[in-house]
């Protein structure tokens, strides 16, 4: 092979691209392995149930969710039976009557072929089928504002369904409450809306629980964590004060087409893999940094919480403000919240498993849309630094953590090209070509492997290739969201639009969302 008038290796941009990717894969990869020997472990024989008695006050914000309100009650209610004093509260919002009357706006002018889940999916099948059968019973070829609203209206309200099946209830179900927010908050301003509400008589040992609408937390994963709090409780002297239950994602192949239903598996388990090699170690490191405070040396870390699964101390959630409701999103602002005030966020040694993206163009907007918490963290910090909240340095801290985190996301699919266009290169060069493939293996097989060996299901030849495969087209479709996220933006102006950036939950949650720990 001629080598003459080639650079030097440590000359190549491509060998640094390289490199840097595979290093940050290897050490992703570690911490893959280390989180899967610390978490899902068997529970201690003998009797599970903690003596530390726990209160929980679960909080579920809704908006469009007519179809499940149903299935939550008969999932919560005989749930929360376990545990004395837990309540479980259902937020509805008027901005669901005013997003009804912006979405027939919007169908105005709409034709049949218009009357589709990818064009509208904020309405169910049922309202999309009555619009349909609305615009062909009037002869026209388009929907007029009129005619979307008087359908859209025959549909009731997710408050009205709340309502309706709170009367089918028992009188003696003291468990469960129904808030009607009226403001134009959010998710947000829903959950602070419920707790301003909330009668607690000792804030310091009770907890506000949020979940969404499609979470399913069992009765074993209740009873771990009541036995976590009551071991956190022996060594600090105190309940946690913030405690995260960090999920995995998995879909239910509801996609119509093959390659829709492997780019979306392949995308939960990429994020799944972030779950376990990003989310949790953080979270485990600021935990540890924030009860060994070095006076002078700044923040402990940036604490990134998730906004499903999310257990705060009441006393704790009401000294802080509630969640952020100045940002489009609040999970992340709140973990910006939290660290400067130094509060420790727990992260549980075990995790559920939560319903992923089942088609492509939800997929995209889920991205898109967990992308805006990054592009608020500017906000939090001009808010909070002009409340007195934190010194200046302590920002200019969390904006450095919280810039690398957004730019790790955005440059995940490019890497993952380029180090797919090298390994694959006919004329790369045998040191590169080892470093890109070294990448690429420590992002999708490796991680599929151990991912399989620790659910006790070793997989095949095959089956290593395609899960491989599916995690890898994930993983070149990961920044395609937040690139959209800062396309709008720059286009647009602004990050915030009339209807709430979500899409009807169209697949039942599965109700196998514990891991097993027999």
């Amino acid at each position: 092979m001629n080598t003459k008038g080639r650079k030097p290796l440590w000359r190549s941009p491509a060998w640094w691209t390289a490199a840097a990717v595979a290093a940050r894969n290897l050490n992703g990869m570690r911490q893959v392995r280390r989180t899967l020997t610390w978490a899902d472990q068997p529970a201690p024989a003998g009797n599970r149930r903690s003596a530390e008695p726990m209160v929980l006050h679960v909080v579920i914000p809704v908006l469009r969710e007519q179809q499940q309100i149903t299935a939550v009650l008969a999932w919560f209610v005989p749930l929360l039976r376990g545990f004395p004093g837990s309540t479980l509260t259902l937020v509805s919002t008027a901005r669901e009557d005013r997003e009804r009357r912006h979405l027939a706006a919007r169908l105005a002018g709409a034709t049949a072929a218009d009357l589709t889940v990818e064009r509208f999916p904020q309405l169910t099948g049922d309202e999309l089928i009555a619009l349909g059968e609305a615009l062909s019973g009037t002869g026209e070829g388009s929907l007029t504002k009129a005619v979307a609203a008087e359908v859209l209206s025959g549909f009731p309200t997710t408050a009205d369904v709340i309502t309706a099946e709170l009367a089918h209830l028992p009188e003696e179900e003291p468990v469960v409450r129904h808030v009607h927010y009226q403001g134009d908050g959010r998710k947000a301003a829903q959950v602070n809306a419920a707790v301003e509400q909330l009668a607690t008589t000792a804030a310091d040992r009770e907890y506000i629980a949020v979940y969404d609408v499609d979470s399913r937390p069992g009765r074993e994963l209740l009873e771990r964590t009541a036995q976590f709090l009551a071991r956190r409780r022996a060594q600090d002297g105190e309940l946690p004060r913030v405690v995260q239950q960090s999920a995995r994602f998995a879909t239910q192949d509801a996609a119509g087409s093959w390659w829709e239903r492997g780019l979306c598996r392949g995308a939960a388990r990429a994020q799944t893999l972030w779950t376990l090699r990003r989310e949790i170690p953080n979270l485990r490191r600021y935990a540890d940094a924030s009860r060994r405070p070095h006076p002078g040396h700044g923040l402990p870390g940036l604490a990134q919480t998730v906004g499903h699964g999310l257990l705060v101390r009441t006393d704790v959630f009401r000294q802080v403000g509630g969640l952020p409701t100045f940002t489009v999103l609040d999970d992340v602002a709140f973990g910006y919240r939290l660290t400067l005030d130094g509060i420790p966020v727990d992260s549980l040694p075990f995790t559920t498993t939560v319903p992923a993206a089942e088609h492509l163009s939800e997929l995209l907007a889920q991205s898109e849309r967990w992308f805006q918490s990054y592009l608020d963290y500017p906000n939090c910090a001009a808010r909070w630094h002009a409340e007195g909240h934190g010194r200046r340095r302590d920002h200019a801290m969390a904006l450095t953590i919280g810039a690398y985190r957004g730019m790790a996301w955005l440059l995940v699919s490019p890497a993952t090209a380029v180090c797919l266009a090298l390994a694959l290169g006919p004329h790369t060069r045998p040191p590169i070509r080892a470093a890109a493939a070294t990448a690429l293996w420590a992002a999708t097989v490796a991680p599929v492997r151990a991912l399989a060996a620790a659910e006790g299901r070793p997989l095949t030849g095959w089956e290593t290739a395609v899960r491989s495969a599916e995690t890898l087209a994930g993983l070149l479709l990961k920044s395609v969201g937040p690139l959209t996220a800062l396309g709008r933006w720059a286009v647009t102006g602004t990050r915030h639009t009339e209807l709430a950036p979500k899409s009807n939950r169209r697949t039942a949650p599965s109700t196998t969302t514990d891991r097993e720990f027999a």
